[in-house]
């Protein structure tokens, strides 16, 4: 009996209305739900509703300045949120069918995140395989982690705070330090002090804001300095950070060994603190209830061990 009706159950569903409800969750409204759908609002609206009639639960809870997922809600995400990851593979699976491994992996990562170790394993891997095919996307971090989460990237690469249930293992770890134009005021001045810098305009990745989803080392040296209040400009790019900085548009905790050329070029100059500095933790994470295709598996399993890479310390010219 109640195999029938779990069978009823599936038959009578619209299952463009999980996508829907999907949106719906990932936008965090109805009206850009609808916008990224390319539908009306009352169209979404309508489609939530007969979800929730054909589920026999409230799946959010929508009062004037509340939305809000409710448990049944959040369940019924996490099994739509697979169900469309597995949806998304079916053309590599198939395609997979032969004795030589093929398929498509897919990584995201934020931006400048080299580590030559990937570089040879990956020479490797696609030497062995070379039917399999790769697309590289940059992300911000909250964009690479949900990427991993809802199963569209094979293997992620990110800093930030990485959710208990995907798998991370260390990847990278970067060491920042705090720079000014030429045009700032303490170019070029040795021995400045914290309070010299408060209440200068900040530049800051779209991850490092004060009280942020992802806040890292950056942002606590931030908060414990008491520098950086007055953000002016943010960025998920690495060279548009150390562009803005370069051009005195704002200070900003910019990574050591990208900015050394620039350093000794007269065009970036290190300003304080100068001892403790921040070191941004990177790593390589993956979903383990991901339904990947024998490429990503084998992709994933080529990267696994990889060493942690340091950068170099950049030597202080101060």
């Amino acid at each position: 009996m109640a195999s029938k009706r779990l069978e009823r159950f599936a038959h009578n569903l619209d299952w463009n209305l999980l996508r829907t409800f999907a949106v719906v969750v990932e936008e965090g409204s109805i009206t850009a739900a609808a916008n990224r759908l390319l539908l009306q609002q009352p169209a979404v609206s309508m489609a939530l509703k007969r979800l929730e009639e054909t589920t026999g639960h409230r799946l959010i809870d929508r009062r004037p300045g509340r939305f809000e997922m409710t448990e049944a809600g959040e369940r019924l995400y996490r099994q739509a949120r697979d169900i469309f990851a597995a949806v998304v593979r079916l053309p590599d699976t198939l395609e997979s069918a032969g004795a030589d491994i093929t398929g498509h992996v897919s990584v995201h990562a934020v931006s400048h995140v080299h580590h030559p170790g990937w570089d040879e394993r990956s020479a490797r891997f696609f030497a062995a395989h070379p039917k399999v095919t790769m697309n590289v996307t940059i992300e911000t971090t909250a964009d690479v982690i949900s990427s991993v989460e809802r199963g569209i990237a094979s293997i992620g690469i990110c800093d930030g705070i990485i959710p208990d249930h995907l798998s991370k293992a260390p990847y990278k770890n970067e060491r920042y330090a705090l720079y000014c134009g030429a045009g700032h005021r303490l170019f070029g001045v040795k021995g400045a002090a914290l309070n010299d810098l408060r209440g200068d305009p900040y530049i800051a990745f779209t991850a490092d804001v004060l009280g942020g989803q992802h806040m890292n080392a950056v942002t606590a040296v931030r908060a414990i300095g008491s520098f950086g209040q007055e953000v002016c400009a943010v960025s998920s790019n690495v060279e548009e950070v150390i562009r803005m900085v370069a051009a005195n548009i704002g200070i900003g905790m910019l990574p050591n060994h990208l900015v050394g050329p620039m350093v000794e070029a007269g065009r970036l100059w290190q300003l304080p603190p100068y001892g403790n500095l921040p070191v941004s933790e990177v790593f390589l994470i993956t979903n383990p209830n991901a339904m990947l295709n024998p490429a990503e598996q084998a992709f994933v399993a080529a990267m696994d061990g990889l060493e942690l890479f340091e950068d170099e310390q950049y030597h202080q010219l101060n």
